[in-house]
């Protein structure tokens, strides 16, 4: 880690000995010898002053603690921009076409609010460059490719170990849309035709599918989701992870009852994996990752000029 940081350094001083332009911008920050214009820096305040809490503030934060969390994001434009020049590092056309798209979409939605706060059309593109940076940087460090048998090897272990795959029917005896609650006999009904559809399936998703339709309930394509995943309740990944292979189990909550069919996400094919790739490398990696880059961000100065 300290000769990535080093690397880094030596690249940050490459990124202040190349910022000339033709018009010098008002410099908000010196960090670690390289300028940060206004324009930058006030679109990290503003950024900051319309989503507080994303950034660990309060609704009501103080003027000082915005200022130091829009300095923290400067301190991260910095860190991105120099480590990709140090991993010498390039854009594919796709990244460009997106970050142009990214740029004249939020153009046109805000214009009237950027020219307000003072922010130029061109610096939302160094925004969203260097933003883009980050999943290349990231790759780079640590994706080493399908060829890589160990690797590839890890990341499954860890998809078929974190993930869960399942077909299911949900029942709310409650309903959002304005239903009164069911009766008790109206659920007894239900916990029936849920049993009835456990015990009636056989091992297959389309026997699954038929017998819900046969109860007048539709099953749910395959559904994939993640350890503590929200939108679930508590202890549902833990119950199908515990289900056999292809088993349907019920799992009844208060509000609502599942009828649960277990899907093999090994079965389900290398284009599913595939598909899951990155974020899997990203949920393996992204701790390491942050952590590397805020050891970097620590050994950064910062000189107030006009903030």
């Amino acid at each position: 880690m300290r000769k990535i940081i080093a690397l880094l350094a030596a690249a940050a001083i490459l990124l202040s000995l190349g910022g000339c332009s033709v018009k010098k911008e008002k410099t908000a920050l010196v960090i670690s010898g390289t300028d940060i214009g206004m324009e930058i820096y006030d679109y990290y305040y503003d950024l900051v002053g319309g989503r507080p809490g994303d950034y660990g503030l309060s609704d009501s934060p103080k003027e000082k603690d915005k200022k130091e969390a829009a300095i923290a994001l400067c301190k991260r434009y910095i860190a991105l921009n120099s480590s990709f020049v140090v991993h010498k590092l390039s854009l594919s056309a796709t990244d460009k076409i997106n970050i142009s798209d990214k740029v004249n979409n939020h153009w046109m939605r805000f214009e009237n609010h950027y020219d307000k706060i003072g922010v130029s059309k061109q610096t939302l593109y160094k925004i969203f460059t260097s933003e883009a940076y980050e999943d290349v940087i990231f790759s780079a460090m640590y994706d080493k490719g399908v060829n890589d048998k160990a690797q590839e090897k890890k990341i499954k272990q860890y998809f078929y170990s974190e993930y869960v795959a399942f077909r299911s029917v949900c029942v709310y005896f409650t309903g959002s849309d304005g239903r009164q609650e069911m009766t008790e006999a109206e659920k007894q009904q239900v916990m029936n035709d849920m049993n009835d559809i456990a015990r009636e399936t056989d091992e297959t998703a389309e026997s699954f599918i038929s017998t819900c339709s046969a109860k007048g309930y539709t099953a749910s394509d395959v559904v994939v989701i993640k350890r503590d995943s929200d939108g679930y309740p508590g202890g549902f990944f833990d119950s199908i992870y515990d289900q056999t292979d292809n088993s349907v189990k019920i799992i009844a909550y208060g509000d609502c009852v599942f009828a649960v069919q277990k899907a093999n996400l090994e079965a389900l094919g290398e284009g599913l994996y595939a598909g899951y790739r990155s974020v899997l490398i990203k949920d393996m990696y992204a701790e390491e990752w942050q952590n590397t880059l805020n050891s970097y961000i620590d050994t950064f100065t910062v000189d107030e000029k006009n903030v």
